[in-house]
């Protein structure tokens, strides 16, 4: 009886144990599939880049700061059209496998990998690509990579939610998205950017240049271009004479400044020969470092058959060449010059520093012209200030002068002279005064220049 009794205990616990560990067994085996499942859902959501589905099947907590990350980087609409063709194209590249045989599955958790296989968009990055459609070919036939997410799950009304969305493993997928998309400049990129008003501002105002001993076209270009700084795109310019290059630039970073200027003295081309360029028609020409060609610009040069170095009357000025010009004035008439014997910029009081600066303290700022006896038109001048070089803020300062007044020639015991005074009284601001000087009774303009106060 008690054998029989202890037989029947054991059978008891035995068969208790078995159904136990059947039950495990068969909890086990429905478990792992329905995670696999929810696990190649998961995949498939988040290889779709959709925020919205990835939290509404989470446990992500939609007023979360992940969650909120996570729905700017997906379903963000501040996108260039650009960005939205190269995410495309790197998910489209974008393939998964769910790992079956890491699945663990214990009291309502799970967990299981998703290997993930992706362009290797850095290295397709680190190519110059001048168009997005390159670009994309390029994501799609480049090497890929693997990217390993270990998918954590919870139970919830018998269903397994994804409990790891937004994790910093989970966003490891989408590393793409914070890509900078920095196509290469081209050629006629740059030249868009060229602000041809004011780069014709510095050409000679005839289109020719009178026994000169250098020639300059000044390239000023939208402010954006400083954006492009990083871009490690560089472009030089030559001279050519009768279409044979003569001189030819170092490289120069685009983006640096909104300004290039193109100056080629006389000395850079005609060493030992003369002191002034030889007649003939000269272009300057701004190219890409690959030689492609940005923009071109034309001018002619003459040289006068006699010197013209002993002032006098009926126009014969212009003789005696002034150490500031071409450096801080110039003559935007050149038929004006040949009144000029003298032009610079003048020190009443002695607060000049140097050929063309000011200490800040000056009662009058002053630029004089020594003129040939004959000389009497009525000159209009007008100054105005900048504390910046930008083409945007020269304009700005251009049309809004400080300072207007018209003159004629003063005679003096030692020459007749415009004198072209501005009384600042101290008030001088530290910066850039520029001068435009125009003829009164046609408007055109004469002479530019400017002077700096520190």
């Amino acid at each position: 009886m008690i054998r029989n009794s202890l037989k029947k205990a054991v059978s008891v616990v035995m068969t208790g144990a078995l159904l136990f560990g059947l039950a495990g067994c068969l909890n086990f085996g429905g478990g792992k599939k329905a995670v696999i499942e929810a696990a190649d859902a998961l995949a498939s959501d988040m290889v779709s880049a959709s925020a919205s589905k990835l939290i509404k099947s989470s446990t992500l907590d939609k007023k979360s700061d992940e969650a909120t990350t996570l729905t700017e980087l997906l379903d963000g609409g501040d996108y260039s059209d650009d960005q939205l063709a190269y995410f495309k194209a790197v998910e489209g590249s974008i393939e998964y496998v769910v790992e079956e045989d890491t699945c663990n599955v214990s009291k309502g958790e799970a967990s299981i990998d998703i290997t993930f296989t992706i362009a290797d968009y850095a290295s397709v990055l680190d190519e110059n690509y001048t168009d997005i459609n390159e670009l994309t070919s390029a994501i799609k036939k480049a090497d890929t990579k693997e990217i390993t997410f270990t998918a954590e799950f919870v139970q919830e009304d018998k269903e397994w939610i994804c409990d790891n969305v937004g994790s910093k493993k989970f966003m490891k997928l989408y590393e793409y998205r914070y890509s900078e998309i920095n196509l290469a400049l081209t050629a006629d990129m740059i030249a868009g950017f060229i602000d041809k008003t004011m780069s014709a501002f510095w050409l000679t105002s005839d289109g020719t240049y009178f026994d000169t001993d250098f020639i300059e076209y000044d390239y000023y270009f939208d402010s954006a271009v400083l954006e492009y700084s990083d871009r490690g795109t560089y472009v030089y310019y030559t001279l050519l004479k009768d279409g044979v290059a003569v001189f030819t630039s170092e490289e120069i970073l685009f983006g640096s400044s909104t300004s290039i200027s193109c100056r080629v003295e006389v000395s850079d081309v005609q060493t030992g020969k003369t002191s002034v360029f030889d007649a003939g028609t000269y272009s300057v020409e701004l190219h890409m470092s690959d030689g492609d060609l940005i923009d071109s610009q034309s001018v002619s040069v003459q040289v006068s058959p006699e010197p013209t170095s002993t002032p006098g009357g009926g126009g014969n000025g212009g003789g005696t060449s002034s150490p500031g010009e071409g450096v801080y004035f110039d003559y935007y008439d050149t038929s004006f010059k040949n009144y000029v014997i003298e032009a610079d910029w003048f020190d009443y009081d002695g607060y000049m520093t140097g050929d063309y600066t000011y200490t800040s303290d000056v009662q009058t700022i002053a630029f004089s012209i020594q003129v040939t006896d004959d000389c009497n038109k009525s000159i209009t001048y007008f100054y105005a200030w900048t504390d910046q070089g930008s083409s945007d803020a020269i304009k700005d300062a251009l049309n809004n002068p400080l300072y207007t007044n018209t003159v004629t020639p003063t005679t003096y015991s030692n020459g007749k002279y415009y004198d072209l005074d501005y009384p600042v009284n101290g008030g001088a601001q530290t910066g850039y005064y520029m001068l435009v000087v125009s003829d009164a009774s046609t408007g055109e303009i004469l002479l530019y220049g400017y002077c700096e106060v520190v």
